[in-house]
């Protein structure tokens, strides 16, 4: 399916959204609200996150102060989750259901739209043992193995199989 890019207005912040049945946009858009906040906490305040200051739930901040609201972390955090999924369905050539997009759209919301495309190609190859294998590899934090980044590969991957 060709992607189309929509970007509309929800709440004073612009919102893309990606053509795609109402079913399926609804379906994902309710798994990926239920999903990252359970594995991605809230911050209203921003914090050294790696490389770059962040809060709600993980996104960019502009800076070292001001807060975010719950409301707009939830929009920014979907808006981000969003054109990911342009990204991604574009490259993508096997077809995926919802709890396959949640999961691999929160692997490449926490590492990045990068560590998400090194995925494809064994996503693409219909391999799941290999796509297992590769995805769980990913647990890294500053050289050292991080228990959270585990535990949030094997949610992910358990949802890819769910």
């Amino acid at each position: 399916m060709k992607i189309k890019p929509i970007h509309i207005a929800i709440g004073g912040a612009a919102l893309l959204l990606i053509a795609m049945s109402a079913s399926f946009k609804t379906r994902l858009l309710n798994k990926l609200a239920s999903f990252i906040p359970g594995v991605e906490s809230f911050d209203p305040h921003p914090y050294w996150d790696v490389s770059r200051y962040s809060w709600g739930y993980g996104t960019a901040a502009p800076g070292a102060t001001g807060t975010i609201t719950r409301e707009q972390a939830f929009t920014d955090m979907i808006a981000h989750l969003f054109g990911d999924y342009a990204t991604l369905a574009n490259k993508i050539t096997r077809t995926l259901n919802v709890n396959q997009w949640v999961a691999l759209l929160s692997f490449s919301y926490n590492l990045g739209i990068g560590n998400a495309l090194n995925l494809v190609p064994v996503i693409n190859s219909g391999d799941d043992n290999a796509l297992r294998t590769k995805w769980t590899k990913y647990v890294y934090a500053g050289g050292v193995v991080n228990q959270n980044l585990v535990e949030r590969r094997d949610k992910e991957i358990d949802l890819w199989d769910a």
